[in-house]
């Protein structure tokens, strides 16, 4: 459909709505889509997320909008779950104008509130380093084209201006951004502006995650969208599992694990075969900083309860040892504590443990190192093994990478990763030693150095490195092609989005060919009429 064609359904008092893939597509990162929905002269602009571009972070500093549309012209934001590549983008919005609504349920608008103000101090720390080493390089550069005494007489001794870099935005205007949070409940119908309605359902991915399907227009005019922002495992632990969807006319789904399937196998057994095996490691006293440690480097959100849930549940039933558990980072602890407040979201189990007055997240031994002196004090030589849980998970950041400079090098110790390790991270450089490392990641074997470097220091790899894909959030192509035959018709037509180029031409060709469904997968930018 071109422009003409567009006024004269209008003119025929006929709604168009227009749907614009402006992140996501093609990319793992930076969900958001453009709605727009032309009644007559009246058109209503929204977005489905607002995430960051986590791969390539230039692509926020410009335009992400299509030609004429700015930050002012969006009446509201719908947020499908409080993941920085998913809402990271709002505060960036705010700063250039936006100021409607943005609407997600009650959970994620309080793990929001936590992530958005830590993004905006990440960003403001990224942008410290970067100038001072830009006005390192820059003084170098200036040394090294010092004039000799003998020419300084006739030389221009001015030095270059060092070039200052800026955040996409600060902690005090993401702080600022949350103000425009409005929660809805799971399962109700809500209308958000004349013609356009949101149900949310539950998606199963992380504490408020949610399916949002939209109805656009009236009557024999009105369509169905169907946005799965991201999506969970039928076999995930701690959350209420994910909900079926019955219909849509159009369906947009992830596509994170389109071509892979998950390690199907006993989690909570290879959770005590680490934690059992690295004890009797940590039993061994090695000399100044005594006995070992276990480390699992953990999302802040999701990962960190999941684990602590299970970790109490295999010391309740005798299956590892009862040591002191230590949850270290403020954001892991502020993380926790909404999970707390969120008991009916949990599966079957958990709400049982809350229904008995106990706390699924706190183990017999359990501490929280609040203020970076109580994370420090666990750097000293302990008297017993203890496992800590930190953030983050892929160890680019938070109080873990203390604990891993100070404990790689020791025999004694375990470190535990339990999820995706991006390129580029300590994570990533560490999971190469593991026995079982990601099929993505190759093993690091003889002549290859178990070294790495962190915060500037080359170490030895002397701890034992594990690593549990059993924690993952996302669905693989199994629970994807489950849940999509729930429905009970066809969409006319599904993209598929938030995937690399591998899983999302993987997902295509199996729903093709098992569903045969019309499916795309939409190119960055591109857009369609959903007629």
């Amino acid at each position: 459909m071109n422009n003409q064609e567009r006024k004269r359904l209008l003119k025929a008092g006929k709604p168009v709505i227009q749907l614009h893939f402006l992140g996501a597509a093609g990319h793992v990162t930076g969900s958001m889509n453009l709605i727009e929905y032309w009644q007559g002269e009246k058109v209503t602009r929204f977005l489905l997320d607002a995430g960051l571009n986590m791969e390539n972070k230039r692509l926020d500093f410009g335009n992400r909008f299509p030609r004429g549309i700015t930050a002012k012209d969006i009446d509201f934001i719908v947020l499908s779950h409080a993941h920085i590549d998913h809402s990271g983008y709002l505060p960036k919005l705010v700063n250039d104008g936006f100021r409607g609504r943005v609407y997600c349920t009650a959970a994620s608008a309080d793990l929001t509130k936590i992530l958005l103000p830590d993004s905006g101090y990440l960003q403001e720390e990224a942008v410290k380093r970067a100038n001072r080493q830009e006005a390192r390089r820059q003084a170098k550069a200036a040394a090294d084209k010092a004039p000799t005494k003998k020419a300084a007489g006739k030389q221009d001794t001015g030095s270059e201006e060092v070039v200052s870099r800026k955040p996409l935005y600060t902690e005090k205007q993401a702080q600022n951004s949350l103000k425009y949070l409005s929660p809805l409940s799971y399962f109700e119908t809500h209308e958000l502006a004349p013609g356009v309605k949101v149900r949310f359902t539950e998606a199963g991915h992380i504490l408020g995650s949610a399916v949002t399907t939209v109805e656009i227009g009236t009557g024999s005019h009105k369509k169905t969208l169907c946005f799965t922002g991201n999506i969970g495992r039928r076999d995930a632990p701690l959350l209420r599992k994910l909900e079926a969807v019955h219909g849509a006319d159009y369906l947009i789904t992830e596509a994170t694990y389109g071509n892979k399937l998950h390690h199907k196998r006993d989690r909570l057994a290879e959770l005590a075969r680490i934690v059992n095996e690295g004890y009797e490691r940590a039993k061994e006293t090695e000399r100044g900083k005594g006995k070992g440690v276990i480390l699992i480097p953990a999302f802040a959100v999701g990962r960190a309860q999941a684990v602590l849930n299970d970790l109490r549940i295999l010391i309740d039933t005798g299956r590892i040892p009862n040591m002191k558990v230590f949850l270290d980072g403020r954001m892991s602890i502020a993380a926790t504590q909404v999970h707390r407040q969120y008991e009916e979201d949990m599966d079957a189990a958990t709400r049982a443990v809350f229904d008995a007055g106990k706390d699924p997240f706190r183990t017999p031994k359990f501490e929280q190192c609040k203020v970076w002196q109580e994370s420090e004090a666990l750097m000293t030589p302990q008297s017993e093994p203890i496992i800590i849980v930190g953030s983050s998970g892929m160890a680019n950041g938070g109080r873990i990478v203390g604990h891993l400079q100070h404990r790689l090098t020791g025999r004694n110790n375990t470190v535990a990763f339990i999820g995706y390790q991006g390129t580029g991270t300590l994570g990533h450089s560490l999971v190469r030693f593991a026995d079982n490392p990601p099929a993505s990641i190759q093993k690091c074997e003889a002549p290859c150095p178990k070294t790495v470097r962190v915060q500037g220091k080359q170490l030895t790899v002397r701890a034992k490195v594990e690593f549990m894909s059993d924690y993952s959030a996302h669905a693989d192509y199994s629970d994807i092609l489950w849940w999509l035959k729930q429905m009970k018709r066809r969409p006319v037509k599904t993209f598929i989005v938030h995937g690399d180029e591998d899983a999302l031409a993987g997902l295509q060709e199996r729903i093709r060919s098992t569903l045969n469904w019309t499916v795309e997968v939409p190119k960055p930018r591109e857009s369609v009429y959903l007629t």
